[in-house]
């Protein structure tokens, strides 16, 4: 055995590994290839413990595991996240932080309701989601933009474009409200009459006008959306989601308000924006967040991540001591599954980790059941989720 594998088992041995110890880690995943002996690390890294001072190295080290580790996938280009260990991955698969303050990986708490099934043998794989939507004009006419050629959409008076995966409205854009509706596995994106930039996520639909003729700038949005608002002090600009406005001049920020889930969130990245709802109002700075809960209709202000927030639109999935039902929730709509839990899979336990949306349906559940004590079988476009 050469001298960097023995020292690899002496460390596999010990109970703690110290920061020179880690970042001897770091350097030896960074330059060997996969190999049986790093599965092995990948198991004892879970075991290891780590204060909070520690968590960027263990971060950084348990990255590199799974970019050694995973089998080669096609890679697509996605944009840069903004810092830390979110950079490794764009080009390798990643699940779990390393515990930190006694939180594991995947921790089991409270059990919910669920529901009992027969096993399911797995089959063919899922693809991911992609570039899909539908543009409903003014007119009532509606338009599968995936189907649909480049160039300008019929109908719309040739006002409104569509260039591979983004609509693009002309200055005079148009009469009347559009509509732009995402599928289950599906995402577009869209340029407004003003020059302001909408991704949509799956599920999800933005209704705008054609063009902006008024003293304001209104849209309205079901779903999650990520908006970089072109800037016009003199028309500000609204989104309106079921129960909350959001007002502002010029800025980038995230909405996520799927009806399925427990709150809306609003994350700031550059600007300033007011969250309105009721008789409740919030300026965000910078780098917060608003919560938005749905059944209290409390809203409250707080320190946002904007790298968890805006993953989606840079092709990954991040979850942050996430509940697995949420979690397989997104599952659900990027990969347009239905989402089954046995009796006894415990849906509350939390997830933290980041894996690439441009992953099979099968190799996205490899990767979950790494740190799980759950299994997950898939047949047709049916997830099953059981106990080991």
């Amino acid at each position: 055995m050469n001298q960097p594998e023995t020292y690899l088992h002496e460390l596999l041995a010990k109970a703690h590994w110290t920061d020179e110890e880690c970042r001897w880690l770091l350097h030896y995943l960074d330059h060997t290839p996969g190999t049986a002996l790093q599965t092995h690390l990948l198991e004892r890294f879970r075991q290891q413990g780590f204060e909070p001072q520690h968590q960027q190295l263990s971060d950084g080290i348990l990255a590199r595991i799974h970019a050694r580790i995973q089998p080669a996938a096609p890679v697509t280009p996605v944009m840069p996240m903004y810092r830390r260990w979110w950079n490794i991955a764009a080009a390798a698969v990643l699940v779990g932080a390393a515990v930190a303050g006694g939180i594991y990986w995947l921790r089991p708490v409270a059990n919910v309701q669920t529901a009992g099934v027969q096993a399911l043998p797995a089959v063919t794989d899922v693809a991911p989601g992609g570039n899909k939507a539908r543009l409903v004009l003014g007119n009532g006419q509606a338009v599968l933009l995936d189907q649909a050629a480049d160039g300008p959409i019929a109908g719309s008076g040739e006002q409104v474009h569509k260039q591979d995966a983004e609509l693009v409205y002309g200055p005079g854009g148009g009469s009347g409200s559009n509509t732009l509706i995402t599928p289950n596995g599906g995402q577009f994106r869209v340029q407004l009459a003003d020059g302001t930039k909408v991704w949509l996520n799956a599920a999800s639909s933005l209704q705008y006008p054609a063009a902006f003729t008024g003293s304001d700038r209104t849209v309205t949005l079901k779903g999650e959306a990520y908006f970089e608002v072109a800037q016009n002090a003199d028309k500000p600009f609204f989104v309106n989601v079921n129960g909350m406005t959001v007002q502002v001049l010029g800025t980038h920020f995230n909405v996520n308000a799927y009806a399925e889930e427990k709150h809306f969130t609003t994350t700031l990245l550059e600007g300033a924006v007011r969250v309105v709802a009721g008789n409740q109002r919030l300026t965000l700075a910078p780098g917060q967040q608003t919560t938005l809960e749905q059944h209290s209709g409390v809203l409250q202000r707080s320190a946002g991540d904007t790298e968890n927030a805006v993953a989606w639109k840079n092709g990954l999935f991040t979850f942050k001591n996430d509940e697995l039902v949420a979690v397989m929730r997104d599952i659900s709509r990027w990969y347009d599954v239905s989402v089954v839990f046995e009796d006894g899979a415990d849906e509350k336990i939390h997830v933290t980790g980041a894996m690439r949306r441009q992953e099979y349906l099968q190799q996205a559940l490899k990767i979950l059941e790494l740190t799980a004590d759950l299994h997950f079988e898939v047949q047709g476009r049916t997830v099953t989720v059981r106990k080991k």
